[in-house]
């Protein structure tokens, strides 16, 4: 069994504020495994967000605490995770400092100075990961074996074997786009004036003005995953631009490359789906995890979605049914309502499912 991402520290579910961790995800492990505590070949954090890193943060510093009283309700054999010191600094990365900068003091220093939102949200939970870091280091849970530092995708890695038979293959983040972030963040540090300083180090955080070099871009772990014939491409808040580029850089096979499932990356925004990405990995069956907040998923990904996959057949899997925008498109506010638009425009064997009703989980089966 994996976990990929533990989820944000509250979420929207029957009109009620519930925890994610604790009241969706531990339940639904529990329910899978009998064995106690649940074991778990691997977790793994995709990135610095607080809607992925908040429930693992909590989990791991329980285990910190176990004790008679507070048994361990999880055990993880294998755990992976890019600190944003790893990404910036890694021969830092288990000082909390880059280049004599306290990461932690960051949200602090950049307050006010980063208008978008994936990339002030990247900087408010820098003080998670490091707390996250910390934690996995008590647990000896450390260095993301096998790979003794930062997961990177290179050319030169082979695919990894997981127990239980699975192989996966890192797309992201690229080593080569990583170095050039380091350089850039060295250089920023270096400046004199410290309004200055800020000012690149702010910059370093706005993924449209620096695409290639963009820390909110390179900071999700992105990986193909390989088991019994099936395939998985699972991508956090990457860019699909970056996922196609590492995977021409890697010397994979031609594209495009059809895969069982997708995990739309970025909740479905549009900013993250380009049309080269979903040509590029067309799949069986896309998952959309978004619940109308910053209007994801965006009704141009769908549409995307359902346009570059016309004459195939597909499922839109997605995690909330009651998506309104603050924005028609096509005549409509709602995601069942585009749905059914798309549907009569576009015709074709595809379907799609909300999840349901009563249901904290969405449940995908690869036949």
């Amino acid at each position: 069994m994996w976990v990929i991402d533990g989820g944000p520290g509250l979420s929207e579910w029957a009109g009620q504020s519930v925890t994610t961790w604790s009241e969706f995800l531990l339940p639904r492990l529990e329910e899978i495994s009998e064995e106690r505590p649940v074991p778990i070949d691997l977790g793994m954090v995709s990135h610095i967000d607080d809607d992925h890193i908040n429930g693992m943060e909590k989990i791991m510093n329980d285990l910190t605490s176990v004790r008679v009283d507070n048994p361990a309700r999880v055990k993880f054999l294998k755990f992976w995770f890019n600190s944003f010191e790893r990404l910036v600094d890694h021969q830092r990365a288990s000082t909390g400092e880059t280049q004599g900068v306290e990461t932690a003091g960051l949200p602090y220093m950049l307050a006010g100075q980063v208008d978008d939102q994936d990339g002030d949200a990247v900087i408010q939970s820098i003080p998670q990961g490091i707390s996250l870091s910390s934690d996995l280091k008590t647990l000896k849970l450390q260095d993301n074996p096998p790979f003794k530092g930062t997961i990177v995708a290179t050319k030169r890695e082979k695919p990894i074997k997981i127990k239980g038979g699975a192989e996966v293959t890192i797309l992201g983040p690229l080593e080569k786009r990583l170095e050039a972030l380091r350089k850039k963040w060295i250089a920023a540090l270096e400046k004199k004036d410290e309004k200055v300083k800020e000012a690149e180090i702010a910059s370093l955080f706005l993924p449209d003005s620096k695409l290639d070099t963009a820390i909110p871009n390179l900071s999700s772990i992105v990986m193909l995953v390989s088991i019994r014939g099936k395939t998985m491409l699972l991508t956090g808040d990457a860019q699909g631009k970056d996922v196609v580029e590492a995977w021409k850089a890697m010397e994979m096979p031609d594209g495009p490359q059809h895969v069982h499932l997708l995990k739309v990356p970025h909740h479905g925004s549009n900013r993250n789906n380009p049309e080269i990405f979903l040509r590029f990995f067309p799949a069986d069956h896309y998952v959309f995890s978004a619940n109308g907040k910053y209007d994801n998923p965006d009704p141009e990904t769908v549409e995307a979605v359902v346009m570059v996959n016309k004459g195939r057949q597909f499922k839109l899997h997605f995690t909330n049914e009651n998506v309104k925008w603050t924005r028609s498109y096509k005549g409509v506010n709602t995601l069942p309502e585009l749905l059914d638009v798309l549907k009569e425009e576009y015709g074709g064997d595809w379907c799609w499912a909300f999840r349901k009703t009563g249901e904290r989980f969405v449940a995908v089966e690869l036949e």
